[in-house]
């Protein structure tokens, strides 16, 4: 459909020591034009270096160009003779080299080595994790590293974990007023337990960071328990799962129970005895935050159910459920203004919706006054020709009522739930809230669907 938007548009190693922790040169990617250009003028200074060298400024600029990219992700991949470097910036893959491998630039071993593996992957497989720490631009950079092999090669994917861009104030997530205003009443209460949901790489750390932070206080025990620990949060008891050591979800839980907690962040709810612990905990005095994997925030209810949580304990320990995405926002410099959609195109865009929903939704796309946006096709040198630059959150925030309340005791579906969150609840939908960043300019209704398309 045109009018959205076309034209008309698992054990980390701890941090290496020593050499891993040295700053990296400032200067040396704003020399070229591209990584390939570095990559190719290494090369030709091969006879004036060890390969070891070559290789380690070569890790660093790739590092550096992440870093000026605002990558998430760096994806350093074998491809039969080439190598192929790939950054993912705001939630997309870009190339970003690919040349022919030379064994004069050994860029994986390098990198093998940084975070702790031997140089060389191993014969058979082996799950390899590690971690390593860079200091660019004055500001520590913590490094994850996954090793896998393919039929190819072996394929690295580096997690770049960097505090300076992180947003760890609730104002900084995207939220509403409204939303930033029940999301600090909902961390204060006193007990029970709230859910964060949503795809991998869709912000629940960060948004769980942000409202551990919030309440932060000498006068609180907070204690986390995740796998792995992406950020240090001073004043905060953090706890790495290891399950070959016996540290398990279920274990852990169990020995933070001991120690005194008033607010516990559990990193992920994935069986039934690590979620009757925690709703359980929720009913005795203990204030919980978790993730779970559901579509939306409804269906955290009918996942429980799956694993066997009974209705009552839900319904009573419950404060909420909130599930989340992250849209890319349109390049402040290119982006054009769109026509509004036609009612004809609302109509059919609808028509397989719940009728209650339907129409706020309808209403909220037709209502006057709204700054369309559409990404420029070519996007510009700020942009990276995307059309696109940075990403915000759209947020579905559910809070359990006496409607949903008898919902859940009656084991009703995620869509009857739904509904009464939506009637009783007030509740915005993912669709609703990306709708209404889209209204306001800050991203484009194309990229709302495209995030959103599976619960329309």
């Amino acid at each position: 459909m045109a009018f959205w938007g076309q034209k008309d548009d698992k054990n980390p190693q701890q941090p290496q020591q020593s050499q891993n922790q040295q700053p990296i040169s400032q200067n040396n990617i704003s020399k070229y034009n591209s990584l390939e250009e570095a990559y190719n003028e290494l090369l030709n200074s091969k006879l004036k270096s060890p390969a070891i060298d070559l290789a380690i400024k070569m890790s660093d600029m790739i590092l550096e160009y992440a870093i000026k990219e605002r990558a998430s992700d760096i994806h350093i991949e074998g491809q039969g003779q080439n190598l192929r470097v790939r950054f993912r910036i705001d939630g997309i893959l870009h190339d970003v080299l690919n040349v022919q491998k030379n064994p004069q630039l050994p860029l994986t071993q390098r990198i093998r080595v940084l975070a702790g593996f031997d140089p060389e992957p191993p014969s058979s497989y082996r799950n390899e994790e590690g971690r390593f720490q860079k200091i660019i631009n004055n500001r520590a950079i913590q490094v994850r590293v996954s090793s896998f092999p393919t039929i190819n090669g072996e394929k690295l994917v580096l997690r770049v974990l960097d505090k300076g861009q992180l947003g760890l104030d609730i104002e900084q997530l995207g939220m509403d007023a409204d939303t930033i205003s029940l999301i600090k009443k909902i961390i204060r209460n006193p007990y029970g337990i709230f859910f964060v949901t949503g795809a991998t790489g869709s912000g629940k750390t960060t948004t769980l960071y942000a409202m551990l932070k919030n309440i932060n206080a000498p006068s609180i025990n907070i204690i986390t328990l995740e796998d792995p620990v992406e950020y240090r949060l001073e004043g905060i008891n953090q706890s790495q799962i290891n399950v070959k050591s016996g540290f398990t979800w279920s274990e852990g839980l169990r020995t933070i129970l001991r120690q005194d907690p008033d607010v516990i962040m559990i990193g992920e709810i994935r069986d039934y005895e690590t979620a009757e612990i925690s709703l359980r905990a929720a009913l005795t005095g203990h204030l919980l935050f978790t993730t779970i994997h559901t579509i939306n925030a409804p269906s955290t209810i009918e996942r429980l159910f799956e694993m066997g949580i009974p209705p009552f304990l839900m319904a009573s320990s419950m404060i909420g459920a909130m599930s989340q995405r992250l849209v890319r926002k349109v390049c402040p410099k290119c982006s054009k203004k769109a026509a509004a959609p036609s009612e004809a195109s609302v109509n059919e865009f609808i028509k397989n919706m719940d009728p209650f929903e339907g129409k706020i939704v309808k209403d909220l796309l037709l209502q006057p006054n709204a700054d369309y946006r559409v990404a420029n096709e070519g996007g510009c040198p700020e942009c990276r020709g995307t059309g696109y630059m940075g990403r915000t959150g759209i947020f579905e925030l559910m809070l359990m009522n006496e409607d949903i309340r008898k919902e859940v005791l009656n084991h009703s579906p995620t869509d009857v739930i739904k509904k009464a969150a939506i009637q009783s609840g007030k509740m915005r939908t993912l669709l609703m809230d990306g709708i209404h960043k889209a209204r306001a300019g800050h991203t484009t209704l194309a990229e709302v669907i495209r995030v959103t398309a599976t619960m329309v």
